[in-house]
């Protein structure tokens, strides 16, 4: 028999499973301001970003790969 004090419930670790999500993004202009260079860019933004963990003034690394 337990004693009083013991603990017999074991408590299973579980792990979160991410599941890979693609998006799709387009390659803009930014408004031009009255320059007359066009500079090409796009803007990350959406609700799946908090859920892996972004968030306001985290600093990220952006590698440029010829493709």
């Amino acid at each position: 028999m337990a004693e009083r004090n013991s603990c017999t419930q074991q408590h299973a670790t579980t792990t979160a499973v991410f599941e890979p999500q693609v998006h799709y993004y387009r390659i803009g202009y930014r408004p031009s301001q009255g320059q007359s260079t066009l500079l090409p860019q796009f803007t990350l933004k959406g609700l799946w970003m908090k859920a892996l963990t972004f968030y306001t003034g985290l600093t990220v690394v952006v590698t440029a790969e010829k493709g």
